[in-house]
């Protein structure tokens, strides 16, 4: 069932499920079903239905010893990325401006989540033909300028817990489906510092990506240039070179002495 409010549509059982974790967070402690349901104004029935949802999901957790439930790791999980990505963001942008400014692509932010990229933020191309991306969007990992870039830095341990049981699915004929060779590449793509992706997500769409480095030299985001192939063609090799080098000087400002 759809409820209207003032600032639009609310689906209502995300709104409970919300108010149950704000609830949560405002008492600050662990609290019995009967209380929460009490404070939400719902039935114990409805909100132990919610609740077992938010617990499976991780936002929730529950005392198996006293029954009470407090707020999950999964919250803390998101909050972490949330106030990473905003450092990440805030340094970024400025020097992703001065990449769009000379070359005229479409630049991004993104991280790594389960074998996928997220986008968290962008700077767009002045040109009408450009790439199609949104903020918040996903594309896989393995076949993506920025995803390679996140995956090189990991260890193997973490490499194949993030690609067990994943297929790689071909999308052109330059897409790597081997995981062996992707290993191989993704060691190539370590000792040169950028990755390149040339039409191996989508065909007419060129992608120069490299590292964003904290304080540890740990890689906490990637960012990228892409455009069409035919234009990036034309500059790739001084778009490679001023990657390279911006990542060191975005890297820098995180504190990274490599």
């Amino acid at each position: 069932m759809l409820s209207e409010s003032n600032s639009g549509r609310q689906i209502q059982s995300v709104a409970r499920a919300v108010k149950i974790l704000e609830h949560l967070a405002a008492s600050g402690n662990e609290d019995s079903l009967s209380n929460i349901s009490r404070a939400i104004g719902l039935s114990k029935s409805t909100t132990h239905s919610l609740i077992s949802t938010l617990e499976q999901l991780g936002y929730v957790h529950q005392d198996q010893s006293t029954g009470r439930y407090s707020l999950g790791m999964k919250l803390f999980e998101l909050g972490q990325v949330v106030y990473s990505s905003m450092d990440i963001r805030r340094l970024t942008i400025p020097h992703l401006r001065k990449l769009v400014e000379k070359y005229g692509e479409t630049a991004h932010i993104a991280v790594l989540s389960k074998g996928e990229v997220i986008y968290i933020d962008k700077v767009d191309s002045p040109h009408s033909i450009r790439i199609a991306s949104q903020i918040g969007g996903r594309n896989p990992a393995y076949c993506t300028g920025v995803g390679k870039v996140l995956l090189a830095w990991l260890s193997d341990t973490e490499l194949e817990k993030v690609m067990a049981g994943r297929v790689l699915h071909k999308f052109t004929s330059n897409t790597i489906t081997s995981y062996e060779q992707l290993k191989q590449h993704l060691l190539e793509i370590r000792q040169c510092g950028y990755a390149l992706d040339k039409e191996e997500f989508e065909i007419g769409l060129t992608c120069v990506a490299a590292p964003i480095k904290n304080h540890r030299g740990l890689v906490i985001a990637a960012f990228s240039i892409s455009g069409p192939t035919m234009r990036m063609n034309e500059k790739l090799n001084m778009i490679i070179r001023d990657v390279v080098e911006m990542s060191r000087t975005i890297s820098a400002e995180f504190g990274c002495k490599e």
